[in-house]
Order: structure tokens, then C-alpha cells, then sequence
């Protein structure tokens, strides 16, 4: 997914253009799987679609943000950044919720913070505007995160499925993108497009967006699905060993090095993420009781 989204960007910097062609990519996946009856169509009242609205607001930010982080840097080095969305949550948890955490899990944020300082202290592919775009994707995650809580405890959300819960607020991302598309990307696109038809990368652009598009949202609703089938531990090392995956793999295929204290800043980075993780799930069930 990374990849084909780094391809993807290669020849264009339409950023909002490209994070709205990935979502529409998704809607264009599931609307037939609806229409033929291959997958029940989620039912929703008007009600139903205005509490999602935030969600999918958040969703799209989250997801614009990151695909700017790819573009701006390193895919490595957005991913390192990207591992610091728990300290992101964990403060608007705290501050918009009051939901205060055992000091424990709160210690488990420090190998998070100094990973990532670390790994950006020399990081031989550092990008301002990558580091603030996935800054910015970490908190619009949290606050999907938020106002999620809110929703998708209620009878008809839960009863839309993981699968139509995704896809729904998949849509509504691409909806509320559009609009970033025009403000943003529109004025660019005579002069985006003349670049790309000159160098002669357009068909590429085209395949990398569509499959870019289509293994983000196959991605995610497969996250949708484990976080369903699997305990809160077994989906956390799984999201961690990801994202290690996704570092090494990303730094092989585009050759972009990692110092040794970006590998050694990355690794505790993650490490921290998959701690943070378990002591969150250890403690939470600690608090319920």
C-alpha cells in the first residue's frame, strides 16, 4: 500500500487529490458488492449518518495528512513519526475525555518520545514537512478516536459490521476530502498535469493511485475485521510488527538509508508502541473492575 502510494505520488503533488482517488477507489470497491447483494447493504437513518459525519471528517484528515507525510519524505521515516499516534491519544484522551490513565501506561509513552526524537535527531531523510504532516495525522487519529467512542457502541452501529462500518466511513471521508480538493489542488491541476503528460508517467500515476486506493482500503477493512476476531494484544503486536515491517521494506525498495540512530530511534520507537499497547490493555482491564 505504501509503495503503490509512493509511486503514486512521484509524478504529482496533488496530495488531497490523491488521498480523495484512494478513498474513491474504496467506495467503488464496495458500492458493487452492495448493489449485487454480495454484501448486505448497511442500513442508516439521516440520524444515523450525522453522528458518522465526525468520524469520517476525522478519517479523511487523518488519511490526507498521511499521504502528505509520504510525499514530503521518506516513507521510513513517515512511519517512525507515525508510531507516536498513542502519545497523540493518550493526551486528547486526557484532556477532552478526562479518561486519565495508570501512570504506568503513561511511562510506556517515554521510549515512544525519545525514539522518535532520536530517529529525527540524524535521520539522513528528515523532512520538516514530513514530521508535521504526520504530526497532524497522529492527533486528526485521535480524534477519530474520540468521537468514535461516542458512536460505535450504540445497537446500530454494531449492527453495521465491521466490514459496513469501515466502508461507510470510507465514504464519508472521500465526502468530506473534496471540498480540501478543490481549495487546495484544483488550481494545480493544468500545471501538475502538463508535468506528468511531459515526462510521459501518466499511465503510471493512473496504476499507482488505483492500486494504491484499493490496498488501503482492503487494509483497513481487514484491520477492521482482526480487531474484531483477535484480543486487543494479539491486534497490537500485529500493528507493531507492521510497522516495522513497513520501515525495513520501505527503506529496501525506495533506497532511502536510515543512519544507525534512526534504526536504533525507530526500533525503541516501536518498541514503546507495542508496550504502550499492553500495559494500555493490562491497566484498562484493571480499571473496569
Amino acid at each position: 500500500m505504501y509503495c503503490f502510494g509512493k509511486n503514486a505520488q512521484g509524478g504529482s503533488n496533488l496530495h488531497w487529490a490523491l488521498s480523495a482517488v484512494q478513498l474513491l477507489v474504496g467506495a467503488l470497491f464496495v458500492i458493487p458488492l452492495w448493489l449485487t447483494g454480495a454484501r448486505p447493504q448497511p442500513k442508516l437513518t439521516t440520524d444515523n449518518i450525522k453522528e458518522l459525519s465526525p468520524v469520517g471528517l476525522w478519517a479523511s484528515l487523518a488519511h490526507a495528512f498521511s499521504v502528505l507525510a509520504l510525499g514530503a519524505g521518506a516513507v521510513s521515516f513517515g512511519q517512525i513519526v507515525k508510531s507516536a499516534e498513542p502519545v497523540f491519544a493518550a493526551a486528547t484522551n486526557a484532556v477532552l475525555l478526562k479518561d486519565i490513565d495508570h501512570p504506568v501506561v503513561y511511562l510506556a509513552l517515554l521510549p515512544i518520545i525519545g525514539g522518535v526524537s532520536l530517529a529525527s535527531l540524524k535521520e539522513l531523510s528528515f523532512s520538516w514537512t514530513a514530521l508535521i504532516a504526520a504530526s497532524l495525522a497522529n492527533q486528526a487519529a485521535a480524534f477519530k478516536n474520540v468521537v468514535s467512542k461516542g458512536v460505535m457502541g450504540k445497537p446500530w452501529a454494531k449492527g453495521l459490521g465491521p466490514q459496513n462500518t469501515y466502508a461507510v466511513i470510507n465514504i464519508l471521508a472521500l465526502v468530506f476530502t473534496l471540498p480540501f480538493v478543490l481549495g487546495f489542488d484544483l488550481k494545480e491541476f493544468v500545471p501538475v498535469y502538463n508535468e506528468i503528460i511531459h515526462r510521459g508517467t501518466g499511465a503510471d500515476v493512473i496504476k499507482f493511485s488505483l492500486y494504491s486506493g484499493l490496498a488501503f482500503y482492503l487494509y483497513n477493512e481487514a484491520s477492521f475485521l482482526a480487531l474484531e476476531r483477535l484480543s486487543p494484544v494479539t491486534h497490537s503486536v500485529a500493528n507493531t510488527l507492521k510497522r516495522v515491517v513497513i520501515i525495513v521494506a520501505s527503506s529496501i525498495v525506495f533506497k532511502t538509508p536510515i543512519s544507525l540512530l534512526g534504526g536504533i530511534g525507530s526500533g525503541i520507537a516501536v518498541l514503546g508502541t507495542l508496550l504502550y499497547s499492553l500495559a494500555k490493555q493490562k491497566y484498562s482491564k484493571k480499571k473496569s473492575h
